[in-house]
């Protein structure tokens, strides 16, 4: 597992950069027949019955897009998907122009700052340094996009830090489940959707594809940290959240917990009071309607350069996903 999320979140995945989409494909095509389309990358492996689950995890990852170039070389940028902007000043990134350029988002040194200057609440109070200074425009363009520079930390306790968490975590749990699953009672379908931090546009297209019995989408969800409120949150370590919705199928989320407890999997339920903010919002109502599910990985420091997942957390969401497709769903 984590081998698998090392390639995914290292690699850089964003409208028409396409890295991580292309690492999964050669993963998944081991283990199932596979193809891509717009809408992501997609993995069948033939089951026993037509009955068919989609199992769904977005791919693309979040981050901004070049919207000027100064004469000495610093570059302005917007949002593509939800940034936090308290982390960027003198955060590093990577701007994919004519080549991968490293820049550092610039920021006012603390002598020289004042109450005002020290925060910053919009992105478009902020530049990015090159280093490149008059050539930058030779090499960035209006248009260019910019992630988060990677950077795959192992912490203590099997917890590992890097950009693009969410949701390579996710694709890295259904890689692991593409290669692990032998001919299961039912067909699978594997949806590594494009586009979900934009809209979930990639799982609204690509959902509507197929007419799948059910689907189970895997996300990531807030984990408990410093400061954060208890009754939002999951814990690290305890396991999968099982997402508990009106949006959601309550025969799914109720198979899911007996399947953990029958199988002794840890697990955790995440309560919502409505819309998930998650694909599982736009497949439960494509077409006439899929019955959906949500499981989540709990993640720390969400939308940030160094968003922290633990690897036993993965490994639960995998296994209860497998043992609930070889029960043959609902």
């Amino acid at each position: 597992m984590k081998e698998t999320l090392k390639k995914l979140a290292t690699a850089y995945d964003i409208s028409h950069i396409n890295e991580a989409r292309q690492i999964a494909k050669e993963m998944l095509s081991k283990y199932a027949e596979v193809w891509e389309d717009n809408s992501g990358v997609f993995a069948k492996i033939k089951g026993k019955s037509d009955y068919t689950i989609l199992l769904d995890a977005h791919i693309d990852e979040i981050g901004m897009v070049v919207t000027h170039i100064t004469d000495d070389g610093f570059v302005k940028a917007a949002k593509a998907g939800g940034v936090d902007v308290r982390v960027l000043p003198a955060s590093m990134v990577k701007i994919h122009g004519k080549e991968k350029i490293n820049a550092i988002c610039a920021t006012m040194p603390p002598h020289l700052a004042d109450k005002q200057s020290d925060i910053h609440s919009d992105i478009d109070e902020l530049y990015f340094d090159t280093g490149l200074m008059e050539k930058a425009k030779d090499i960035i363009r209006v248009g260019d996009f910019i992630t988060y520079k990677p950077d795959f930390i192992e912490l203590q306790n099997g917890k590992i830090s890097c950009k693009s968490l969410d949701n390579r975590a996710g694709c890295a749990v259904l890689a692991n489940i593409c290669e692990k699953l032998k001919n299961p009672p039912v067909t699978v379908i594997i949806m590594l959707s494009t586009a979900e931090e934009l809209g979930c546009r990639g799982a609204k297209t690509g959902a509507y594809n197929f007419i799948p019995d059910e689907c189970i989408t895997i996300d990531v969800s807030y984990a408990l940290s410093p400061g954060t409120p208890e009754h939002k949150c999951g814990k690290m370590g305890d396991g999968a959240m099982i997402g508990i919705s009106p949006v959601l199928c309550k025969d799914i989320s109720d198979k899911l917990i007996i399947t953990a407890k029958k199988n002794n999997i840890k697990y955790q339920f995440e309560p919502m009071g409505g819309v998930t903010g998650t694909n599982a919002d736009m497949i439960s109502v494509s077409k006439t309607g899929v019955k959906t599910g949500l499981i989540s990985i709990p993640l720390r420091y969400m939308h940030t350069p160094v968003e922290t997942a633990a690897l036993s957390d993965m490994e639960a969401v995998r296994d209860l996903i497998i043992k609930y497709v070889e029960a043959g769903g609902v």
